[in-house]
């Protein structure tokens, strides 16, 4: 008797299990139709934010063309970017050819040297040009003032005066005394 009871119980048991497990199946259809039907919208929404990031139009569309045109946004953005650096690189270049051309002039070597370097070496070469050129002026000066030397003394041998007289000045009173000595002379 024991055996018929319990034999009864589990086929209870094991029959109520199936319907609940069928009941169970039958909800998470439903669940899952509507569930495909949020993701449906969820996955539009994305899209239409997506769309609008790219400036597409979303409006009596299906979802491929939105795709396409967002697709398309992309492939003009990237060919606008892709022309854009095609224009900085070519004025890069440009602004190369114009420090080579200085560097030229000023006798830079610009062999395997990235615009900076080459700035930086055109720079050291107009700091030492200058003070090349300073230097040449300030040995023309100290030689004007040795040949202004020079010039007075000959001035006290001839008795010319010399004050306030530009060196012009005073050759040609030099000038015009050797004329008058040999003047005298004859």
């Amino acid at each position: 008797m024991k055996k018929l009871v319990s034999s009864l119980v589990m086929a209870t048991l094991l029959f109520s299990g199936i319907s609940v497990v069928a009941a169970a199946d039958t909800v998470a259809d439903s669940t899952a139709t509507h569930s495909k039907a949020e993701k449906k919208e969820e996955n539009r929404a994305k899209l239409n934010a997506k769309a609008a990031k790219w400036g597409v139009e979303t409006t009596d569309q299906t979802n491929k063309e939105v795709k396409a045109a967002i697709q398309e946004a992309k492939a003009a953005k990237k060919a606008e970017n892709a022309k854009k650096e095609a224009a900085k690189e070519a004025k890069k270049q440009e602004q190369l050819a114009k420090l080579n051309g200085k560097a030229v002039k000023l006798g830079v070597n610009t062999a395997g040297k990235t615009a900076k370097e080459v700035k930086a070496a055109i720079q050291e070469a107009k700091v030492a040009k200058k003070a090349a050129n300073a230097e040449k002026k300030a040995a023309k000066e100290a030689k004007k003032q040795e040949q202004l030397t020079n010039l007075k003394e000959k001035a006290a041998k001839w008795g010319v005066e010399t004050v306030g007289k530009s060196a012009k000045e005073i050759k040609a009173e030099i000038v015009a005394k050797k004329a008058e000595k040999k003047e005298n002379k004859k």
